[in-house]
């Protein structure tokens, strides 16, 4: 979380406590609507991918349900920071004052630690091509759900919990317990997670680079979706860690503690725009349902229709728990026999599959790298 304006406060001066020149009231009202900001978009994000997975059946498989406990995670998170903060009960401290740094805290660790696990799955299947990665969920349970206790547990049971103006966390004079249970393990959290991403791009990148593909520049696409959530995780945490090093010295530097503010809390909604960017069956259904709206007036009255028929229309993802219906033998551009589903969905584990891709590349949720997103008005997903 940002630093706030009691932390301004003569009052809550204590020793270690780094004095600084108060906000504005303008600043801290600005601040204050940026995280409610952040929190709602961050709700309504999550809340729509969660829709979207539930009422999407191709889309049920590992690596949607651990992107589902991701958003089910963060809109918790969500939710109850945005009611602790429009009650502004925590400012009385007390169970409220508590609770909001537990959300804070597991909560955040908790999306970090999904992030992680979603790393693993996608380095598993492609590079390592795990055979039933459905295996790994419980322990992804057990570490996502339960390691953040231990943080969680040793800054209550060390007091460390003030109020801080908008939310209640760690107080500025414990610093080195700030970094210790929450920046180191995102550190490492964050570390780990770009090394399997890039081990994986870096997989895919020799194989797409090696073959024989007619449409290798399209592979860009490809592998900006390997990369872009873990994108969004950096991007929105860096700024809470630069914040916290000037903070850590005596600067405390109100545009970079908006940044820090506003990002952090909108690491839901911003992973959420990746994950239906990279999902063309998640984003044509939200589209069918939010041009509905214009049809009344009588616009975008074919785009409907066309996002409607075909809505439902996508490939199976290669790492669904079912492989798809009818196998038949296929000849790729080097005359190597591979074999495809019925809904022409290559086999992308392997080499030569992901150097023909098609329809769905080997990166869960499915992506499309087809020269562009038309389906056939017929609805045939085999075209």
């Amino acid at each position: 979380m940002g630093f706030d304006s009691s932390e301004y406060n003569p009052d809550n001066i204590t020793a270690g406590t780094v004095l600084v020149d108060p906000m504005t009231q303008i600043e801290i009202d600005l601040l204050y609507s940026v995280l409610l900001l952040a929190d709602i978009t961050s709700i309504i994000g999550t809340f729509i991918v969660l829709i979207g997975f539930w009422r999407l059946k191709l889309l049920r498989n590992h690596v949607t349900r651990v992107i589902s406990c991701f958003c089910l995670t963060s809109f918790l998170k969500d939710l109850m920071s945005m009611t602790l903060t429009l009650t502004d009960s925590a400012q009385y401290g007390g169970f409220p004052c508590y609770l909001y740094s537990i959300v804070i805290t597991y909560g955040s660790l908790s999306c970090w630690l999904w992030t992680l696990c979603l790393a693993i799955s996608i380095y598993l299947m492609i590079v390592r091509r795990y055979p039933e990665p459905e295996k790994l969920e419980r322990y992804y349970f057990f570490v996502c759900w339960g390691l953040p206790l231990i943080s969680t547990i040793i800054m209550l049971s060390k007091d460390l919990v003030h109020f801080l103006g908008n939310w209640c966390w760690i107080g500025e004079q414990y610093t080195p317990y700030r970094f210790a249970l929450f920046y180191v393990p995102f550190f490492i959290i964050f570390g780990v997670s770009a090394i399997l991403v890039g081990l994986t791009c870096h997989y895919t990148y020799q194989v797409i680079h090696n073959g024989v593909s007619d449409n290798k520049d399209k592979h860009i696409t490809y592998q900006f979706k390997l990369v872009n959530y873990i994108i969004v995780f950096l991007v929105c945490w860096i700024f809470a860690v630069i914040n916290r090093i000037l903070n850590a010295i005596g600067l405390f530097p109100y545009a970079c503690n908006l940044l820090h503010t506003y990002l952090s809390l909108s690491h839901g909604f911003y992973a959420s725009v990746a994950f239906i960017y990279n999902n063309p069956l998640m984003w044509r259904f939200i589209g069918s349902k939010f041009i509905r709206l214009f049809t009344i007036f009588g616009f975008c009255v074919e785009t409907a229709k066309r996002l409607e028929k075909n809505k439902n229309n996508n490939n199976p993802s290669p790492y669904s728990s079912s492989r798809g219906p009818t196998i038949t033998k296929l000849s790729n551009n080097s005359g190597i026999e591979m074999e495809s589903s019925s809904y022409d969905d290559y086999n992308a584990d392997g080499p030569e599959g992901a150097d023909n891709l098609r329809t769905s590349p080997p990166l869960p949720p499915p992506v499309s790298l087809s020269g562009d997103d038309d389906i056939p008005e017929d609805g045939n997903a085999n075209a």
